[in-house]
């Protein structure tokens, strides 16, 4: 058995040996081995020429020689051998070596420890969520309020008038009424509330912005884009939800005394990428921590309206 096995173990040897010496000689060939000053940038003027290791002849011969090595009938025997092993070997061993070599991979090192956050969850709303416990105001209220707002020390830039179309002092409060709301050097802005008969609750219908020193009516609509999306999104706002307290809808307008000068809290720019426009979009964040306007935990956020979704 021994005398039947040891020449096929020779024969296989053979072509083994073949291929190693087939490797050696394709490694010592490469160009960076045997031609290593083919890599070399030109030579620079009044410099001296580096000279070959050994004369380009002989480098030519050895190409020469190897290639007569790989079609001699050895190595191609070998190369056969070696291309039918491969196809009937379907073990994957290349595969399964890159597996093992994955295995022996260092560990990554840890992470630095990062600072400790507390998890705060907050909610977004188009209005306060308590705005529903506020009480509606009745139009026979209307001008109380006017007058009670425009005295708090908090709307200092901020003031109330019932609009009539003539400027003249009004003897009763129309329907639908119309209030202007001005905040200095930022905007003025026209609310337009009608009221039910029976209920006499005002119920706000459209707000349009304008710019400060815009001599334009209610009913038009301002010749500046900022303006212009202010007023739209405000309508997209009352369209959610059209029942909306009167005082909300004020508190959201004093909200827009920064206008210009405050960031959007999803990009943090003033003027948007597209457009520089502001951030004329405003979003109610309410936190767990807390549930009044001006806590730490609930306010008016400013938003350009292309980072509503962010």
């Amino acid at each position: 058995m021994a005398a039947e096995t040891s020449p096929a173990l020779a024969a296989l040897e053979e072509k083994l040996q073949s291929l190693r010496d087939l490797h050696n000689r394709l490694q010592a060939i490469r160009v960076g081995q045997v031609f290593p000053s083919l890599l070399r940038p030109p030579p620079t003027i009044g410099l001296q020429v580096p000279s070959f290791h050994e004369p380009l002849e002989r480098k030519v011969e050895t190409l020469k020689e190897v290639g007569e090595f790989v079609k001699s009938e050895k190595v191609q025997e070998a190369l056969k051998a070696a291309g039918e092993s491969e196809k009937a070997d379907k073990s994957e061993l290349t595969m399964s070596w890159r597996r093992e070599n994955r295995k022996r991979r260092r560990a990554p090192s840890p992470e630095s420890p990062q600072p400790y956050h507390s998890f705060q969850p907050k909610s977004t709303f188009l209005f306060p969520v308590l705005e529903h416990e506020t009480t509606p105001l009745k139009v026979d209220d209307l001008a109380s309020y006017i007058r009670d707002f425009n005295r708090t020390p908090e709307h200092t830039h901020c003031k109330l008038h019932i609009w009539t179309p003539t400027g003249n002092k009004i003897q009763k409060i129309g329907n639908p009424a119309i209030v202007r709301f001005t905040i200095r050097d930022v905007l003025t802005a026209y609310v337009t509330a009608a009221h039910d008969p029976d209920t006499r609750v005002l119920a706000v219908e459209t707000v349009t912005a304008f710019g400060p020193r815009e001599k334009k009516s209610p009913h038009s609509q301002s010749e500046y884009v900022a303006y212009q999306k202010l007023s739209q999104h405000i309508a997209r706002m009352l369209q959610s939800h059209p029942t909306v307290c009167f005082q909300t809808v004020m508190g959201l307008l004093v909200s827009y005394e920064g206008l210009f000068t405050q960031q959007c809290a999803s990009c943090e720019r003033v003027l948007s990428a597209e457009g520089h426009v502001p951030p004329v979009a405003r979003l109610w964040i309410e936190s767990a921590l807390g549930s009044e306007a001006g806590k730490g935990g609930t306010n008016w956020q400013p938003r350009h309206v292309t980072c509503l979704q962010s």
